[in-house]
């Protein structure tokens, strides 16, 4: 508002410095400064409730009279005080410039910290919809077009509205009619700029869509650039890159040609019309209804209204562009979370009794994967679940963790319903090693004790030692402090899957899942990792998803699963002897 306020002050001061100190015409003299005196004969339309310059030249003539300025000090007093309101005008700017600068970084940076917050509590039913690389669009570009608008854009919208209102009023006290006239004429230099607007948020929307593609192609690529190498794909895989940049390029295209054109446009038809303004303000000029100096102050705050409606034109394109990116994180954000925690959630801190799935049923929207499951694993046991593919087994177990709720039935331990715990304790009570390992780009250390950093490296390496890890991690240049690269690149596979194992003995939870640990690896390999497992499983209860039968014959039960059910259910031998379908697995995997 000051700023306004002052952008106005110094438009005002034009006319005391054309008629008091570089005198443009004597005669504009006897109208007074700011128009103060005149009797209205000129413009019989002005308004007492807009008369600005009134105001502006009663506070002028009050502070020429209180500093005693007369004769020859007027020639500093008026460009003086121009350049005193000037300066109030650019602290004010620089004020308000970076207070809504840090209001607006501020706030994007917490809708992109809430934003990562919802996606990583979202079940993987979530993570399976919605691609890495649209997610990742989403914070970053999105987000990113979000800031931009809220931190540099807001505050034009802001500023200049108030100083376009501010110029406006003091417009309507110049001369009343023409004024008007102006006014009326601006819906003509507005209506491109809402026009050029509207197609920019609908651009916008199709190239933040068309990043989205580019990142999840991305992403792709360079994660399976071992698959794409070995295919020898590395042209194909370019040519559906460059499809997709040449989509985005072509969306960008047009936005650019929209944005390009749109100044051009109203510059164009605001030079149109000034030229009438122009010819209309000689004819009152030459009738003397209207003074030089005051038509000269007229004119010149009709063109800096040009600045700020300029700048709205391009808040307005800017905004449009986030308006897209607003709808596409407002729409992600409210996508609601299926796994929800009750308001006054058990806790337990150990398995007494053991797991129980009674009833279970589950399915992936209209694809049923498990049907009537009834399972219970006692405290300690070791439950191996093997079957062919498809059979439902992962999708088993991800129950247990939440990472998906049944649509039918209930998963308990200890007799509680897995959904009455919070998932922070529920999750503390369970160790997960898979077949696809995550590492993090960090050192070995860090990746071993994974976001507990008041660990001592003592208790890090007995777990290392424990997962038969530690020789090969003090045979690395830096030891426990050597970074993996991302996803443990510079380890090899069982390497990597020994580190996974030394995180969850790390952990120490009473439950464990082992979803195919070993299903990757060399011979040579797995005999260490099934060393680490053994020293894992102990006296833990244990459930193992396997398709190599020989790493679960020792479980103390097995269930086989077919078709979302469970077929049968017991021990190896019994199972061997019962000739159902783990005989027929058996007999496929061992045969001579």
């Amino acid at each position: 508002l000051l700023y306004a306020i002052s952008t106005a002050g110094i438009i005002a001061l034009i006319e005391p410095i054309f008629t008091e100190v570089l005198v443009l015409d004597p005669a504009d003299s006897a109208l007074g400064p700011l128009g103060v005196s005149v009797d209205g004969g000129g413009d019989k339309g002005r308004l007492a409730l807009v008369d600005l310059r009134s105001q502006f030249g009663r506070g002028y003539e009050w502070t020429r009279a209180r500093f005693g300025i007369e004769g020859k000090g007027v020639l500093f007093f008026a460009p003086l005080l121009l350049l005193a309101v000037f300066f109030v005008r650019s602290f004010m700017h620089f004020v308000s410039g970076f207070t809504f600068q840090r209001i607006g970084l501020g706030v994007t940076n917490d809708i992109r910290n809430h934003l990562y917050r919802r996606i990583l509590g979202q079940s993987s039913r979530f993570h399976a919809e919605y691609p890495s690389g649209e997610l990742i669009s989403r914070i970053v570009n999105d987000i990113g077009l979000m800031q931009t608008a809220v931190s540099h854009r807001v505050v034009d919208l802001v500023q200049q509205t108030f100083t376009l209102v501010m110029l406006a009023t003091l417009l309507l006290s110049t001369h009343f009619r023409l004024a008007l006239i102006c006014l009326v004429a601006l819906p003509a230099f507005m209506y491109p700029i809402f026009r050029f607007g509207k197609g920019m948020r609908r651009t916008s929307f199709r190239s933040q869509e068309r990043m989205a593609d580019i990142a999840s192609l991305m992403g792709e690529g360079v994660r399976g650039h071992r698959v794409v190498k070995a295919f020898g794909m590395e042209e194909f895989e370019y040519q559906r890159f460059r499809g997709a940049t040449g989509q985005h390029l072509r969306v960008n295209l047009w936005a650019q040609m929209l944005a390009t054109l749109s100044s051009p446009v109203v510059e164009s038809v605001g030079v149109t019309l000034a030229v009438g303004l122009i010819i209309y303000a000689g004819h009152q000029i030459q009738d003397q209804k209207f003074s030089s100096a005051l038509f000269l102050a007229f004119i010149i705050n009709l063109f800096w209204m040009y600045e700020p409606l300029r700048k709205l034109n391009r808040v307005n394109l800017v905004l449009q562009q986030s308006v897209a990116a607003v709808q596409r994180v407002h729409a992600l954000m409210e996508v609601q979370n299926e796994i929800t925690e009750v308001e006054d959630p058990q806790t337990l801190s150990s398995v007494e009794e053991g797991i129980a799935f009674q009833n279970v049923s589950f399915g992936y929207e209209a694809d049923t994967v498990l049907k009537n499951i009834d399972l219970e694993i006692r405290k300690g046991e070791v439950v191996a679940v093997v079957g062919p593919s498809g059979a439902g087994k992962s999708t088993l177990v991800n129950l247990l963790p939440r990472f998906f709720d049944p649509e039918e039935g209930r998963v308990t331990i200890d007799g509680i319903d897995i959904r009455e715990l919070g998932l922070a304790n529920l999750r503390s009570l369970i160790g997960l090693v898979t077949q696809s390992t995550t590492l993090f780009d960090d050192t070995i250390r860090n990746n071993i004790a994974y976001g507990r950093h008041d660990l001592p490296l003592e208790r890090i390496r007995a777990a290392a030692e424990a997962a038969y890890a530690d020789g090969f991690i003090t045979e690395t240049p830096r030891g426990y402090e050597t970074r993996i690269g991302e996803s443990g690149f510079r380890l090899s596979g069982g390497q990597q899957q020994r580190l996974a194992i030394a995180r969850a003995l790390l952990k120490d939870a009473p439950i464990l899942i082992l979803d195919e640990a070993t299903s990757h690896l060399d011979s040579e390999s797995e005999a260490l990792v099934q060393k680490a497992l053994a020293n894992l499983m102990r006296s833990r209860t244990t459930l193992v998803i396997a398709h190599r039968l020989a790493t679960v014959m020792h479980a103390d039960k097995i269930v086989i699963m077919d078709g979302g059910r469970i077929v049968e259910e017991g021990t190896h031998q019994r199972l061997l002897a019962g000739g159902g379908l783990y005989r027929r697995l058996y007999d496929l995997q061992f045969q001579v």
